[in-house]
């Protein structure tokens, strides 16, 4: 927990255009089940002004975004999108979205499970 903890107390300095607001959660994370090797996305709907910093979390290690793990947040729909390339069964678990601004946090957490491959674990 400690470096969600990290995140969730560091200042964030940005300007503000407009009506300044808190992040919400509009649309929360919802739980998916895959199977290995499937390309999972975790989606969910946060706006906030100014634009909030989002960080993911895997049961409460940062998610460092990589070619298997790509981030993205849209600040003109609130779209935020963790994809996950090819999930595998060690990609289970809790994932948490912490949207920031200098106005305050929100969180949306959900859970992925993958289901290991039969016909994979067969033929090795």
């Amino acid at each position: 927990m400690g470096s969600l903890y990290l995140f969730l107390s560091t200042y964030l300095d940005a300007e503000v255009t407009g009506e300044p607001r808190a992040p919400d959660v509009v649309q929360p994370l919802q739980s998916v089940g895959a199977r290995d090797g499937e390309h999972v996305e975790l989606r969910c709907v946060i706006v906030g002004n100014p634009r909030p910093d989002v960080a993911w979390f895997h049961c409460g290690r940062p998610v460092k975004a990589t070619a298997e793990f790509r981030q993205w947040y849209d600040a003109e729909t609130g779209q935020c999108c963790l994809e996950v390339r090819e999930a595998f069964p060690e990609d289970t678990g809790r994932y948490t979205v912490v949207a920031r601004n200098c106005f305050g946090a929100a969180t949306s957490s959900a859970d992925l499970s993958v289901r290991e491959n039969e016909a994979l674990r067969g033929a090795a």
